[in-house]
């Protein structure tokens, strides 16, 4: 079985303290212990993993804020993977505001992908932060992207759509494509904490507000938008390529910065505790009965969802958004943007076929 890793380094420490943070520990995140991976665990976890037969090795470090783990650290995770002899695929998801001319020459020089959260113009960018006027702000992000792009890393943008910046997604579209020069562009919904959470209407009218606009400006082939790159292939008949639309959510392991080990990090709890990458084996964890009851979930589909002609696409939808024995609490959001797009999207589908 392939599987990628997704890494907490620093678990949920953070020096953007955001109230819409799901991972945020005064919002039900596990504290951090250790506060930082220790090399022990960061030699175990990568060595082991890459005597795996795994295909093509891919470790996604996150947070929290991973960056807080320091270059050191991520200099020696190349090191570890420059001795296994394996060609792994690197990246790291960060705020932004602690990217260094010297941390950014690094993923260049290694051929890193960043992906830096940016949720739109400063204006909506900075609100629900709990920060002292001093801590890092909308600014600090520009220059942390100032830095990956004068040394050549290739970056995405990944943008949390919470009510601040849901009615906003041609500001937000275009802030992305002409102000920070993104070009690989990433949009997920936030469903927790609930103050923050995106209504099913609102999720619908922003994708297909931002459709509309990715559209009329032609930017098809220019921007990519990773859903509507998705959709597309599933209607080529390829496999997902995003979580929520996987059939088995199977596909990574979330390491914990104690080298603990959970199925997926909107699940890091002590109920989905899998084991931990000193004491147990891969093969051990793959085969786990727990993880085994954790990837069924995913399948397990209400009638609604069966008989939706959108199903074979995102699969009933994640399932921390589904509702006790129903379908997805934003189910009338994603069917209201299907309808809308892809006809649409069956046309770009059928152009790359020919």
């Amino acid at each position: 079985m392939d599987f990628s890793l997704l890494v907490k380094p620093v678990g949920s420490a953070c020096n953007l303290a955001c109230d819409y943070c799901f991972y945020c520990p005064a919002n039900g995140a596990r504290a951090p212990a250790p506060a930082r991976m220790t090399r022990a665990v960061l030699e175990r976890m990568l060595a082991s993993y890459l005597a795996e037969p795994v295909s093509a090795p891919a470790v996604a470090f996150q947070g929290g804020e991973p960056l807080l783990a320091g270059e050191d650290f991520f200099r020696g995770a190349a090191a570890i993977a420059a001795r296994a002899g394996r060609r792994v695929s690197f990246s790291v998801q960060t705020n932004g505001t602690l990217v260094t001319p010297s941390l950014a020459r690094f993923f260049a020089a290694e051929g890193w992908l960043v992906g830096v959260s940016v949720d739109g113009p400063a204006s909506l960018h900075d609100l629900h932060r709990r920060t002292s006027s001093s801590s890092p702000s909308h600014a600090d992000v520009l220059a942390g992207l100032s830095a990956l792009r004068s040394a050549g890393v290739e970056f995405n943008t990944l943008t949390l759509v919470t009510p601040a910046n849901a009615s906003s997604p041609e500001i937000v579209y275009r802030h992305l494509r002409d102000e920070i020069g993104a070009r690989f562009l990433q949009f997920i919904e936030c469903t927790s904490p609930a103050p923050y959470a995106v209504s099913a209407a609102a999720w619908g009218d922003f994708l297909c507000r931002l459709y509309d606009v990715w559209r009329a400006c032609g930017d098809e082939r220019r921007v990519s938008v990773r859903l509507f790159d998705t959709i597309v292939l599933r209607l080529l008949g390829g496999p997902p390529d995003a979580c929520p639309f996987a059939s088995d959510c199977r596909n990574y392991f979330v390491v914990e910065n104690d080298g603990s080990v959970y199925p997926c990090d909107f699940h890091v709890s002590p109920e989905w505790r899998l084991g931990d990458v000193m004491h147990d084996s891969w093969t051990s964890l793959v085969e786990s009965p727990l993880y085994a009851a954790f990837g069924q979930r995913k399948s397990d589909l209400p009638s609604q969802c069966l008989e939706c002609p959108y199903c074979f696409i995102c699969q009933g939808d994640c399932v921390r958004n589904r509702a006790p024995g129903g379908p997805s609490r934003l189910c009338a959001g994603w069917r209201r943007f299907f309808d809308h797009a892809i006809p649409g999207l069956a046309e770009l589908a059928r152009e790359v076929v020919w």
